[in-house]
């Protein structure tokens, strides 16, 4: 029985070695490829790391709370964009940079995007800042989207710049024939944030084409961007009687203009563009019977904004307040879809893959770009507010 039990653990030996001998030479024949995902033929690791997209927004400062939400769309859509397999088998890396909301702020972070040479960027909102930061994204060849900026000279000729919204030429024309046509004004009076190149070019092109449809501008009055009190113009407006005011300033200055305005007896019908984004929270019930013009709104019938409101509420268990919110989601999907189709992370094949983008299912309609950049055909949305309600009332096609 000893010589049985030995004769078996010496043969066990045996195999064993025998096993390692052959698993070693299985070792040595066996392609590295096959052995070591993503193991190159020169014998390099070719790691999956993720693709970095730098996010440029105001977290701090007098925009934060209109940036917030177009920073949160943002994370949301990279979110959704990783969890179903990311970018050519790698995820997407946001990075974001607060611009203070200061053009210097601005400049500051693009510098440090171009430094840390990202793939791509998002942002800005504001026009302001989007026209500080495009030149420098465009010196250094990152492909750039904005997902709010409206002002015609952040894309024109730069052909790394884009954006998701439409621009302010349009909104202009299109608040300016909403008024004389559905609303019947003959008199018009135009109040900007002298601070913001949002607030005085989206003015003037609605001052020029309010008065191409035969309407009169009484009046152009101006206020700084951090004013709370607006009591000399509204007295002004109050003695010019005007049809209708446009005011196209952001939502803090807009709603609280609005707000004292109705305080001080002001009878008017208010006119607003996509910047207006939830000022029911600074106007309160001085808003009803106001309109704007917007890039979204929920009851659109695109695909792709019932899925991406699925996402919002399952991420963050409310609905969709912000209208301008929606663009940020399109930018995020746009550079997905455009770095798939370039397949690669060179930057000027994204940057035409982009240029090519055509009837690009958007949560805020279909987008083709054309030579500058922007969006052929985007349609703005006119709401009307009721009761504090932002109401879903045409669309208006370029």
């Amino acid at each position: 029985m000893r010589v049985c039990k030995h004769v078996h653990f010496c043969f066990n030996i045996h195999l064993l070695l025998l096993r390692q001998r052959i698993f070693h030479l299985l070792l040595l024949l066996t392609p590295l490829s096959l052995l070591l995902p993503g193991y190159t033929a020169a014998g390099e690791i070719a790691e999956k790391k993720p693709i970095k997209i730098g996010a440029i927004f105001s977290l701090t400062g007098l925009a934060a709370p209109h940036n917030q939400p177009m920073l949160e769309m943002t994370q949301l859509a990279v979110r959704h964009v990783n969890d179903n397999g990311g970018v050519l088998g790698r995820p997407l890396e946001l990075i974001v940079f607060d611009n203070r909301s200061t053009p210097i702020g601005s400049a500051q972070a693009a510098h440090q995007i171009v430094q840390q040479d990202m793939t791509a960027v998002i942002g800005a909102h504001w026009s302001s800042h989007s026209l500080i930061i495009a030149p420098i994204l465009q010196g250094a060849g990152i492909p750039m989207i904005s997902p709010g900026s409206t002002n015609p000279a952040v894309t024109r000729d730069r052909d790394y710049i884009f954006r998701a919204c439409f621009v302010d030429s349009f909104q202009g024309v299109a608040m300016a024939k909403f008024a004389s046509e559905e609303l019947h004004a003959k008199t018009g009076i135009v109040v900007t944030n002298i601070d913001e190149d949002y607030s005085t070019t989206l003015g003037r092109f609605f001052s020029n084409a309010f008065q191409q449809t035969g309407g009169r501008i009484l009046s152009e009055l101006f206020y700084r961007g951090n004013a709370t009190d607006f009591s000399k113009n509204i007295n002004e407006l109050i003695q010019l009687k005007a049809d209708v005011v446009y005011l196209p300033g952001y939502t803090r200055d807009s709603g609280l203009f609005i707000k004292q305005a109705t305080k001080m007896g002001l009878s008017t019908i208010f006119l607003g563009g996509d910047a207006w984004d939830e000022i029911e929270k600074y106007a309160g019930s001085a808003i009803k019977g106001s309109y704007q013009s917007a890039p979204w709104h929920p009851q659109v019938p695109f695909a792709a904004s019932h899925r991406m409101q699925d996402l919002y509420f399952a991420a963050h268990k409310k609905e969709i307040v912000n209208n301008s919110s929606p663009l940020a989601y399109d930018a995020v999907m746009l550079f997905a879809e455009a770095i798939t189709r370039a397949g690669t992370l060179d930057r000027k094949a994204i940057r035409d893959a982009l240029s090519s983008t055509r009837d690009f299912p958007g949560a805020t309609g279909k987008i083709t770009f054309d030579d500058n950049g922007d969006p052929l055909r985007k349609g703005i949305i006119i709401i009307a507010f009721e009761d504090e309600k932002a109401v879903f009332k045409k669309t208006i096609i370029p």
